[in-house]
């Protein structure tokens, strides 16, 4: 058996309230525009490449974002396959006896609504596994590495001649990261599955609420952080102690309502093509065992920071670990 390296490039509405979003969008979220692989010989190093555009046949004007970071743009995929055939292409490059691998999860969610959206489940591929997953377990991180992370871990350079956000060009990249693992076999032990993605009235509500900030320390300083409204009526909360981090992008707090007892409260971030740091939060009714592990990160965090400020004289940037990150913001069900 042999390993094939996929990373997929896809399209999204312009607008939750587009003709074709509003016609499809239930059924697919994301419309894939490229796919990238590359082909792996018995030393785990590239050998072959591919890439597949595809004509979108829903979401036909790309998104100014998408085409930004891909280049990718109506004119270039004009002459392009439609999915069907482009999955049919790539399931013959594949031939048989492989294994697929992606850098997390975000890949196989799409392709897979894609492949159910355009019914084209007869056409074969093989099972896909986590190369992320198992990077982070090697490595020892506590939250999953970005691609680019993990290639300045490794000492990988980024080529000047193969830009990111390239399906092949990412295919490739995640391909040598891959290959310095200690045992890349263990990948098999990270199968993955598709997760059903979603838009519900809750995306709607954080693009519409959201608040925009210059960086992290200035939202969790907000009114909107410090003082949220309780969902049941209405009035202003008054905050239990500072938020506390559980990942570079999310944060959690308990705050108290006179009338209907505890909070939760979590926020949410991420960055949008200006650098700017895009705030959402929820709020919800906390149960006794949120309250006592809020409490408990609270005290952990405290005595975390007076170690790491012995050790190193300031704190870690939150800005800068919130690029660093690579964060994907899918609307998993």
């Amino acid at each position: 058996m042999h390993y094939i390296v996929l990373d997929l490039e896809w399209n999204q509405p312009i607008s939750y309230q587009s003709r074709a979003f509003r016609e499809v969008g239930d059924r697919l979220m994301f419309e894939m525009i490229q796919i990238g692989a590359v082909r792996l010989d018995d030393a785990f190093s590239p050998v072959e490449s591919i890439s597949i555009p595809i004509a979108p046949t829903h979401y036909l004007r790309i998104h100014p974002r998408i085409r930004r970071m891909t280049g990718l743009d109506s004119e270039t995929l004009a002459g392009a396959p439609a999915f069907r055939e482009a999955l049919q292409q790539f399931s013959d490059w594949c031939g048989e006896d492989y294994a697929l691998l992606t850098w997390g999860c975000d890949d196989v969610s799409v392709l897979y609504q894609n492949i159910e959206f355009f019914s084209c489940q007869d056409i074969p591929l093989a099972p896909m596994y986590d190369i992320q997953k198992l990077f982070s377990v090697e490595h020892q991180l506590k939250d999953r590495s970005g691609l680019k992370a993990a290639m300045d871990l490794t000492g990988i350079p980024e080529e000047e001649s193969m830009a990111f956000h390239n399906a092949r060009n990412d295919a490739w990249y995640t391909a040598l990261v891959f290959r310095t693992l200690e045992n890349p076999d263990a990948v098999l032990n990270y199968p993955q599955k598709p997760r059903p993605l979603i838009h519900s009235h809750r995306i709607s509500r954080e693009r519409i609420s959201g608040d925009i900030f210059d960086s992290v320390k200035e939202a969790l300083a907000s009114e909107a952080a410090l003082h949220p409204a309780c969902p049941r009526c209405g009035r202003v909360l008054t905050l239990d102690g500072e938020y506390i981090k559980q990942s570079v992008d999310r944060y959690i707090a308990v705050a108290k309502c006179g009338h209907h007892g505890r909070m939760l409260i979590r926020l949410r971030f991420r960055v949008d093509d200006d650098g700017k740091k895009l705030m959402s939060r929820t709020t919800a009714p906390a149960s006794a065992e949120n309250v006592a592990y809020v409490h408990t990160k609270q005290l952990q965090a405290r005595q975390r920071q007076e170690r790491y400020l012995a050790e190193h004289g300031a704190l870690p940037d939150p800005d800068e670990e919130l690029l660093s990150a690579g964060i994907a913001n899918m609307p998993f069900d």
